[in-house]
C-alpha cells in the first residue's frame, strides 16, 4: 500500500508539491558531451579488444601455411637415402626444433638480452617483460623472433650437421675412444660441438647482430630490413661483424657443454634402463644440458651483445636511445672494463631470464630433434 503525506490545510496542491519535492539537477552541456566521449571510446576499447584483427587472422593462415609445407618436405626427405641426403635431413632436422624452440621461448629471450645488454638500467625480468607490453603489446614480447628465427634455423641446422660429422671423422680414426668400436668419450663430444658451434658463429653472425639491434633498438630498428641497414650504415661489413672473435670463444664451451652433456647423460640414462629414453626425459635432458651451457659461457656472451652494439653507439645515443655501453677493444678488455666500473655481479645480469629461457627452449628442441630424425630415419653415433 502506498502512504503519502496528508496535505495542509489552506495550501494549494502545486504549491505543496513544489515545496516538498526537491527539484532535479539537470547535467551541464559539457558534463553531457565528457559523458558521451567516454562513452564513445569505452565502446571502442572493448570493440577492439574482443574484435579478431586481419593481422591475427594472416598470423594464424601463415602458421598453418608453414606447418604443412614443413610437414611434406620432412615427408618427402624420410624417403631419401645416400650420405647427401642424410646431411640435408640432419640441416632440416636441426633448423626445425630451433625455430619452434626459439619462438616459444621468445618474450624470455628477449629480455635476457636488453638486460645483458644495458646492465643495471634494467630493474628485473618481469619490469622489462611489463615495459615492452604496454610499449608495443604482445608484439612487444617477441620483437626480434624474426631475425632470430632465421639466425636459428641455418645456425642450429649447421650446428647438428658439423657436430655429427666431426664425430663420424673421431670414430673413424679411432680418436676420443676408450677402444675402437666404442662410443666416445665426454671430452670427445665437447671438441665436437665446439667445433661445431663456431663454424655455425661464423656463417650466420650477421644475423645476429641484427637481431640483438632489433631487441634493443625497437623505435629504430622497425624490421630486420631496418636493422641490417642501420648496422651496415654505421659500422660498413665490420659492423655486421662486431664482436665476432668473442662469440668464437663463448660459441666453443657455450655449444661444446650442451652437446656434451646431453649426449653423456642420454647414453647414460638409456643403459641404466635398458631402452630408449622416452618423452619426459628427453626433455628433462635437454633442459639440464640447456642450463649448464648457458651458465658457463654467460659471462662472455655479455661482452659479445655490448660488442655487437659499439659501431652504433653514438649514432644511437644522438638520437635519444637508451644508453649503450662503452667501447671494448677486445674480450679481455671487456670483462675487465664491465668488472671494474659496473661491478663483477654484471657479467651475470640477465642469468637468470637466459636460463629460464634456455632450460625449456633447449628441451623443446632436442625433443622435435630427435624426433625429427626418428621420423626420416636418421642415425647418430
Amino acid at each position: 500500500m502506498l502512504h503519502t503525506a496528508p496535505l495542509r490545510a489552506g495550501r494549494p496542491l502545486a504549491t505543496e508539491l513544489s515545496t516538498t519535492t526537491p527539484a532535479t539537477e539537470l547535467p551541464s552541456e559539457s558534463e553531457l558531451v565528457a559523458a558521451s566521449t567516454i562513452a564513445e571510446e569505452t565502446g571502442e576499447l572493448v570493440k577492439g579488444a574482443f574484435a579478431p584483427t586481419f593481422e591475427t587472422f594472416r598470423s594464424l593462415a601463415a602458421v598453418a601455411v608453414c606447418s604443412a609445407l614443413c610437414t611434406a618436405i620432412a615427408v618427402l626427405l624420410a624417403g631419401l637415402e645416400g650420405a647427401v641426403a642424410g646431411g640435408f635431413k640432419l640441416i632440416y632436422a636441426g633448423a626445425i626444433a630451433g625455430i619452434i624452440s626459439r619462438t616459444c621461448c621468445a618474450p624470455l629471450e628477449m629480455v635476457s638480452t636488453v638486460m645483458m645488454c644495458r646492465g643495471d638500467e634494467c630493474k628485473s625480468m618481469w619490469s622489462e617483460l611489463a615495459v615492452a607490453y604496454r610499449s608495443a603489446g604482445v608484439g612487444g614480447l617477441f620483437k626480434g623472433n624474426g631475425a632470430n628465427c632465421l639466425k636459428v634455423a641455418p645456425s642450429r641446422g649447421t650446428q647438428f650437421l658439423v657436430y655429427e660429422f666431426m664425430k663420424r671423422q673421431m670414430s673413424a680414426r679411432g680418436i676420443g675412444m676408450a677402444a675402437l668400436g666404442m662410443p666416445l668419450n665426454a671430452g670427445a663430444r665437447l671438441f665436437a660441438g665446439g667445433i661445431a658451434g663456431m663454424v655455425a658463429a661464423v656463417i650466420v653472425y650477421p644475423l645476429e647482430v641484427v637481431k640483438t639491434l632489433r631487441t634493443v633498438y625497437p623505435d629504430q630498428c622497425k624490421g630486420i630490413k631496418d636493422a641490417a641497414a642501420m648496422a651496415f650504415k654505421f659500422g660498413g661489413i665490420s659492423g655486421l661483424y662486431a664482436g665476432v672473435m668473442p662469440t668464437l670463444v663463448a660459441m666453443f664451451p657455450y655449444v661444446g657443454v650442451e652437446f656434451m652433456v646431453y649426449e653423456t647423460l642420454k647414453r647414460r640414462w638409456e643403459l641404466l634402463i635398458g631402452g630408449v629414453a622416452g618423452t619426459g626425459a628427453l626433455l628433462l635432458l635437454g633442459a639440464i644440458a640447456g642450463a649448464a651451457a648457458q651458465a658457463c659461457a654467460h659471462p662472455l656472451d655479455v661482452v659479445r651483445r655490448r660488442m655487437q652494439m659499439q659501431g652504433m653507439q653514438g649514432n644511437f645515443a644522438s638520437s635519444g636511445a637508451a644508453k649503450v655501453p662503452p667501447r671494448y677493444s677486445n674480450l679481455f678488455s671487456g670483462l675487465y672494463r664491465i668488472t671494474k666500473d659496473e661491478g663483477f655481479h654484471v657479467l651475470f645480469k640477465g642469468l637468470g631470464p637466459a636460463c629460464f629461457e634456455k632450460v625449456p627452449s633447449t628441451a623443446i628442441g632436442y625433443y622435435i630433434y630427435e624426433a625429427m630424425k626418428t621420423f626420416m630415419r636418421v642415425a647418430s653415433v
